[in-house]
C-alpha cells in the first residue's frame, strides 16, 4: 500500500512540477512590445549624430547651419570646425554611442570618439580620442543645443606645434 501511495504522490509532484515550469515558460515568453514612436525617435537621434559626423569628415559646413541652434557657444564651435576644415586636408572620425537619455524634447547622447587629422605639411596625422555629450532638442527634427565634455571639433586650435630639429 505504501508503494502504491508513493507512486501516486510522485506522479502528482512530477505533474505539478511540469505544470509549474510550463507556466513559467509561458509567462516569460511574452514578446516585449517596443513602442514604434520610441523606436522611430531613436533612429532619428542616431541619424542626426551620423549626419554631424559625416558633415565634419566630409567638410560640409552647410549641414551644421541646419543642425545647430543659433547659440553663441555653437557659433564658436562652428568657427572652430571651419578652422579644422581649412587646416586639415583629411579628417576621419568615428563615434561610438554609449547611452541616450530622453526627457521630453531633451536628448543627451553620450559617446566615445576617436579620430585622425592630417595636415598637408605633416607626415604623421594627429590622433586623438575622447568622450562627449551631444545635447539636442526636438521631436520630429533634432537640433544640437550644446556639447559637453571633450568635443572632437576644433583640433586645429588644440594642436601643439612641433619643432622639427634642423638637418645636418
Amino acid at each position: 500500500m505504501f508503494a502504491q501511495n508513493f507512486k501516486l504522490l510522485r506522479f502528482i509532484m512530477s505533474a505539478g512540477l511540469v505544470g509549474f515550469v510550463g507556466l513559467g515558460a509561458v509567462a516569460c515568453s511574452k514578446p516585449s512590445a517596443v513602442n514604434p514612436v520610441d523606436a522611430e525617435r531613436v533612429r532619428k537621434i542616431d541619424t542626426t549624430v551620423e549626419q554631424i559626423r559625416k558633415a565634419y569628415t566630409g567638410k560640409d559646413p552647410s549641414v551644421f547651419q541646419s543642425l545647430f541652434m543659433p547659440l553663441e557657444s555653437l557659433r564658436k564651435m562652428e568657427a572652430a570646425i571651419r578652422q579644422d576644415f581649412a587646416f586639415y586636408d583629411q579628417i576621419s572620425l568615428d563615434f561610438t554611442i554609449d547611452r541616450v537619455m530622453v526627457e521630453g524634447p531633451d536628448v543627451a547622447v553620450y559617446f566615445h570618439w576617436q579620430g585622425q587629422w592630417k595636415a598637408p605639411d605633416e607626415e604623421q596625422p594627429l590622433r586623438e580620442r575622447g568622450h562627449a555629450v551631444f545635447r539636442m532638442v526636438g521631436h520630429q527634427t533634432l537640433t544640437l543645443s550644446g556639447v559637453d565634455g571633450d568635443a572632437p571639433f576644433g583640433m586645429s586650435a588644440r594642436r601643439i606645434p612641433v619643432e622639427r630639429p634642423g638637418g645636418r
